[in-house]
């Protein structure tokens, strides 16, 4: 099941890093859409301090949305939901240089419900990205990544795309589940 899921956010990680770097950040921004029915937005900030010990927001993401439009291909999917914000007033080395956290809420009106949070650090990339995991939180089933880029035409400012999917499932598509 690990095994699967870490396939499926790779995946989409790598889908997202092509975007970004061979289309530009504008071909996502085109991509953003309004919640399908039924599935409220999502909000998510990044804030001071750490999960364990949330400061103050000091950098507000755009919600997580699921696509709208015609479906196309297989319908045995897992719907994943998603945000890009350009620019946050925040730059990547000051995130890491003192305790940050990105966290995410059920939902606007449930916005003191908390999913998912995860602490900002690691590896930062040749390419000046950081991609992080966060933690569920509250039993909410939901697994999510963020990535964070210095933005290309100014460093002191950060893009986020942050991806959310619930009870991502290891026997999707008729395949084998997978041990982990």
């Amino acid at each position: 099941m690990r095994i699967r899921r870490s396939l499926a956010l790779i995946t989409g990680l790598l889908l997202v890093f092509g975007t970004l770097v061979f289309g530009g950040a504008t071909s996502l921004l085109a991509q953003e859409a309004s919640p399908s029915a039924g599935e409220p937005s999502r909000p998510n900030h990044v804030h001071t301090g750490t999960c364990a010990n949330l400061g103050d927001i000091v950098g507000p993401l755009t919600n997580l949305t699921a696509p709208t439009g015609t479906a196309a291909g297989s319908t045995d999917v897992d719907e994943v939901q998603y945000g890009f914000t350009s620019g946050i007033a925040l730059s990547l080395d000051d995130m890491l240089s003192s305790p940050h956290a990105l966290n995410v809420h059920l939902s606007d009106p449930e916005i003191q419900v908390y999913i998912a949070c995860g602490n900002i650090g690691g590896v930062v990339d040749a390419n000046g990205t950081l991609v992080i995991g966060l933690n569920v939180q509250n039993n909410s089933g939901y697994s999510v990544i963020a990535v964070l880029t210095r933005n290309a035409s100014n460093p002191a400012t950060t893009d986020v795309s942050v991806f959310i999917a619930e009870g991502l499932d290891e026997t999707r598509g008729g395949g084998t589940p997978v041990s982990s």
